[in-house]
C-alpha cells in the first residue's frame, strides 16, 4: 500500500507538471501574438553614412553641456527604453522627431523609462534628435544610456540559422512572427508526439499507481518532468557550489528584451539539438549501425532509427553499439559545455553545468529520440523563462506565478534526485548480491 500510495502521488505530480508545460505553451502564444508592443530588440541605427550599425545611444559620462545625438530607426513605430538616465538638477532630456516636430522630454532621473511612441515618416524611418539641455549652470552628471527600443513582433524580421556542430550558417531573413509561430507549433507537436508514444501518457497516468514507477518512464512525457527538474535543481546546486569557490557561471553579455530573448533561446534549443545530438551522436551511430546491420534488415530503416532515435534499434544492435554510444554521449556533452564559454557569452563555470545538462539531453536522445532531447532543452530555454517574461510584459500576477513555478520545479527536482538516488542504490545492491551469489556457486 505504501508503494502504491507513493506512486499515486508521483503520478499526480507528473500530471500537474505536464499541465504546467501546456499552460506555458499557451502563455507563449498569447505573449507573441496577443500583447501589443511586445518586442524589444537592440538598436540598429541608420543615421551613419557607412550603413546601419548596432549600437547603444550613450552620452559621455559625465555628459558635456547640451550634449546631442541622432538616431534613425527603420520600423513603423517604436518607443525608446532608457536603461539609465542621471541628470544634474535642472537639466532636461529632450527627444524630437525631426520630421514631425513631435517631442518627449524628461526632467529627472530613472531606469527603465519608456518614451512616447514615435512613428515613421513616408520613407519608413523614424528620425530622432536626442539632446540633454543644460539649465545654464554648466554643471552636469552621469548622463544617458539607451540600448533597446520597443515595438511589435509584426514589424520585425528575424535571421534564423542552422548549426553544423559549432558552425552557424545564416539563413535568409523571415518575419519574426513566422519564426515564433513555427517554434510554438513545433514544440506543441513534440509534446503531442511524446504524449502518444509508447502506449501513451494517459495510459501511464491511469496505471501509474499499479506499476513500478520506472516502468512508467517508458513514456517520455511521463519521464520528462522528473528528468528535467532533477537536472534543473542539480545545476542550481552545482552553480552555487562553483560560485562559493569563486568560479562564476553566469552570463557575460547584455541581452535584448525578454520576449526576444525567449524566442532566440527557444530557437537555439532546436538548432543546438540538431548540431550536438543529431549530428555528433545520431549521424555517427547511423553510419556504424547501418554498416553492422544484418542483411535481412533494411539498412535505410536502421540508419533512420539510429539517426533520430537510437533507442528504437534492436537490442542486439544496441549492445554492439554501446561503447561507441557512450563515447559519443561524453564527447558531444563536453563539446556542448565548452562552446558555451569559448565565445565569451558565459563565465567559465558554465562549461561544467552545461556539460551536465548536455549529458542529460544526450541520454534522452539515445533513449527516447531527438524530439525528447529537444523538449528537455525547451524546458530550460522556454518553460522556465516564459513566466518571468509574462511579468515583464504584463505585470502581476505573473510575478507570483513565476515564483511558484520556480519553487515548484526546484522542489520536484530535489524529490526526483532523491528517487533516482534510492533507485540507483537499490540496483547497485541487487547487482552486488547477484555477483556474490555467482561467486558462491
Amino acid at each position: 500500500m505504501v508503494k502504491e500510495g507513493l506512486r499515486f502521488v508521483l503520478t499526480l505530480i507528473c500530471l500537474m507538471s505536464v499541465i504546467l508545460f501546456i499552460a506555458s505553451l499557451a502563455l507563449g502564444y498569447w505573449l507573441y501574438f496577443g500583447v501589443p508592443m511586445n518586442m524589444e530588440p537592440f538598436i540598429v541605427d541608420y543615421s551613419r553614412p557607412g550603413g546601419p550599425v548596432l549600437r547603444a545611444v550613450e552620452s559621455p559620462h559625465p555628459y558635456p553641456a547640451n550634449w546631442t545625438d541622432r538616431l534613425v530607426l527603420k520600423v513603423p513605430y517604436a518607443r525608446l527604453r532608457i536603461d539609465n538616465l542621471t541628470l544634474e538638477n535642472g537639466d532636461i532630456l529632450l527627444i524630437v522627431d525631426v520630421n514631425t516636430g513631435d517631442m518627449w522630454l524628461w526632467a529627472g532621473n530613472g531606469t527603465g523609462l519608456l518614451t512616447k511612441t514615435f512613428y515613421a515618416n513616408s520613407t519608413g524611418f523614424i528620425d530622432l534628435n536626442i539632446t540633454i539641455i543644460d539649465d545654464g549652470d554648466g554643471r552636469t552628471s552621469w548622463g544617458l544610456r539607451i540600448r533597446t527600443y520597443v515595438t511589435d513582433i509584426w514589424v520585425l524580421r528575424a535571421k534564423p540559422y542552422i548549426l553544423i556542430v559549432i558552425l552557424p550558417i545564416a539563413l535568409p531573413f523571415v518575419p519574426a512572427w513566422a519564426l515564433a509561430a513555427f517554434l510554438q507549433v513545433l514544440f506543441t507537436a513534440l509534446l503531442i508526439a511524446s504524449w502518444a508514444s509508447r502506449k501513451g501518457f494517459h495510459s501511464r497516468v491511469l496505471r501509474g499507481w499499479r506499476e513500478p514507477f520506472f516502468k512508467s518512464f517508458q513514456n517520455p512525457l511521463y519521464a520528462l518532468p522528473f528528468i528535467a527538474t532533477a537536472t534543473f535543481t542539480g545545476t542550481i546546486a552545482l552553480t552555487l557550489l562553483l560560485e562559493s569557490m569563486g568560479v562564476g557561471a553566469g552570463l557575460t553579455m547584455e541581452l535584448p528584451g525578454p520576449l526576444l530573448v525567449l524566442m532566440e533561446t527557444t530557437y537555439a534549443a532546436v538548432v543546438e539539438e540538431i548540431g550536438f545530438r543529431l549530428i555528433l551522436i545520431g549521424l555517427p551511430l547511423a553510419l556504424v549501425a547501418s554498416a553492422k546491420a544484418n542483411m535481412g534488415r533494411s539498412r535505410a530503416l536502421v540508419f533512420l532509427k539510429a539517426l533520430f532515435c537510437p533507442g528504437a534499434l534492436d537490442r542486439d544492435l544496441k549492445k554492439t553499439l554501446r561503447p561507441l554510444m557512450a563515447f559519443l554521449v561524453l564527447a558531444s556533452s563536453a563539446a556542448f559545455g565548452l562552446v558555451h564559454v569559448l565565445f565569451g557569452a558565459w563565465e567559465p563555470g558554465k562549461a561544467l553545468t552545461a556539460t551536465i545538462a548536455g549529458l542529460v539531453m544526450a541520454f534522452c536522445f539515445v533513449r527516447y529520440g531527438l524530439h525528447v532531447s529537444m523538449l528537455v532543452h525547451w524546458y530550460f530555454n522556454y518553460h522556465l523563462q516564459v513566466w518571468s517574461v509574462a511579468y515583464d510584459l504584463i505585470g502581476p500576477p505573473y510575478d507570483l506565478l513565476d515564483v511558484f513555478v520556480v519553487l515548484y520545479e526546484i522542489a520536484l527536482g530535489a524529490l526526483s534526485l532523491l528517487v533516482f538516488a534510492v533507485q540507483g542504490l537499490r540496483l547497485a545492491i541487487r547487482k552486488a548480491r547477484g555477483i556474490k551469489s555467482e561467486g558462491i556457486r
